[in-house]
């Protein structure tokens, strides 16, 4: 147990780090790129990362999974993913020009011909990065993290400042995947033999197959509102809620992305082991809403003066699309233990053909609310979100067999803490008589009533997230001088 906390503490690390680059990229990008420009990278970006979502062809999460890992399984690993990175970037390579049409925007040729260049390094960075992961060697991986992330930033807000456009993204998302591969290969000391094989196709192939239809189709139903924001309503407004979205994931970058990458070691270790997992999964549960709910809440209460800070006055429009998406997020909590818990459990073929399903019937939700404008395409996340968590709860529970009451009893806590929370913010803002556009001052003093609010109710509840808390300020007071002798 010691070692897979210190294991999600670097992961947090890592998270932490990402999230931090991310807001000042945001913030100084936003204030020289308009919204057309970020709006056609992140279409030229979602195609790309479609299909990089069959290029990794789920080889990443078989060998973190297999129960014995050997040379010939790690070379046929790398061979699969090196033949599709040059077969899928031939593709791509070659549709740019059609989709540039689609899409009526010439500059979109020109970013996914930049974009394909980062295939050259997934061969070399994602096999790698995925046997660190399963040595638990969290550390090396954060490192890696804020490597690229750094790199990332830097480029991004360096082009941009230079005139490039578009092009500064998309240009510091490839070498960021350079510098990442090179940071694993030292991270794990080396590369290991590159000799081509194919032994152990028969092991990762039928894993990869599942597990990259459940991957594409997940980034599929991502990418969607994007994808058809950008051919029904335009490139400005693709932008404009790729911006909302991306300002609501933040809080789920810092914290919940860092819990997965650990899960799934984790929970593949127990199984092997032939442990339960309904304990620690319910404690997941809790500790992810206990954290998201109230987060959520507060960007739906303060979305104008976070618009403001971190985007700038061009970007107004954003604002209640932020507090729809927001909202539209709270039901979304069993999906990221989902995938971990079926992976170790090896149920990838039960959730790639319940994905099957979500993902038209939630493209066909989407595709007829374009047809009513931004904000009715933000509110049908509520739709898509109901019903994949619904799907994703039902075929978890046939792994981990949870007690339906006690799961109500953890949700019942959280929502009780979120309220407690909430309550003293939307307080201050009634006080102070701004409506739900508090100047930043107000929105501070808000925030400080919130935390203080689900302080109090996390300890007076003795929820598991308060003795999280305790360990975690433990380890971070100074030892004392009786410690210390």
């Amino acid at each position: 147990m010691l070692h897979i906390r210190r294991s999600l503490a670097f992961s947090v690390i890592d998270k932490v780090t990402g999230v931090v680059l991310s807001i000042l990229t945001m913030a100084v990008v936003s204030r020289l790129l308009a919204p057309a420009e970020v709006g056609v990278f992140m279409i030229g970006s979602s195609i790309v990362i479609l299909i990089e979502a069959l290029r990794d062809f789920g080889v990443s999460a078989c060998l973190v999974q297999a129960r014995e890992l050997t040379p010939h399984l790690v070379r046929t690993a790398m061979t699969v993913m090196a033949i599709l990175s040059l077969v899928l970037g031939t593709v791509i390579w070659w549709a740019a020009i059609p989709l540039a049409q689609f899409y009526d925007s010439a500059e979109l040729t020109g970013i996914v011909h930049v974009a394909v260049l980062a295939f050259l390094a997934a061969p070399v960075a994602n096999p790698l990065l995925a046997l660190l992961r399963r040595e638990m060697a969290f550390g090396r991986v954060a490192l890696i993290g804020m490597a690229a992330g750094l790199t990332n930033t830097a480029l991004s807000v360096g082009l941009a400042l230079a005139g490039f456009g578009a092009f500064a993204l998309i240009w510091a998302s490839v070498a960021a995947a350079f510098v990442t591969a090179a940071g694993a290969v030292l991270a794990h000391g080396g590369l290991p033999p590159l000799r081509p094989s194919l032994r152990e196709w028969r092991q990762v192939v039928p894993f990869g197959a599942w597990s990259s239809i459940i991957t594409l189709l997940g980034m599929l139903l991502d990418s969607l509102p994007r994808l058809i924001l950008g051919r029904m309503l335009g490139l400005d407004a693709a932008g404009l809620f790729t911006r909302a979205v991306a300002l609501n994931q933040l809080p789920e970058r810092l914290f919940l992305n860092a819990v997965q990458p650990v899960v799934l070691p984790a929970m593949a270790a127990r199984l092997r082991a032939g442990e339960a997992i309904a304990a620690p999964w319910l404690m997941g549960i809790a500790l992810i809403t206990a954290l998201q709910w109230p987060v959520l809440m507060m960007i739906a209460l303060l979305a104008a003066p976070i618009v403001g800070i971190l985007l700038g006055g061009g970007w107004t429009e954003v604002t209640p699309i932020l507090r729809i998406v927001a909202l539209s997020s709270i039901c979304l909590f069993p999906q990221y233990l989902a995938f971990p818990v079926l992976v170790a459990a090896g149920r990838v073929r039960e959730m790639a053909l319940a994905s099957l399903f979500t993902v038209p019937v939630s493209g066909g939700i989407l595709l007829v609310a374009s047809v009513f404008g931004l904000q009715a395409v933000a509110a049908a996340l509520i739709l898509t979100g109901a019903l994949q968590s619904t799907v994703a709860l039902a075929l978890t529970w046939r792994c981990v067999r949870f007690a339906w009451r006690d799961l109500g009893t953890t949700l019942g806590q959280s929502a009780l803490v979120t309220l407690a929370a909430v309550l003293p913010a939307a307080g201050v803002m009634a006080v102070a008589g701004r409506g739900l556009a508090p100047g930043p001052g107000i929105a501070a003093i808000a925030t400080v009533a919130a935390m203080v609010g689900w302080r109090c109710a996390l300890r007076l509840m003795a929820h598991p997230l308060d003795a999280q808390l305790d360990r975690i300020t433990a380890r971070l007071r100074p030892a004392s001088g009786a410690d210390a002798i």
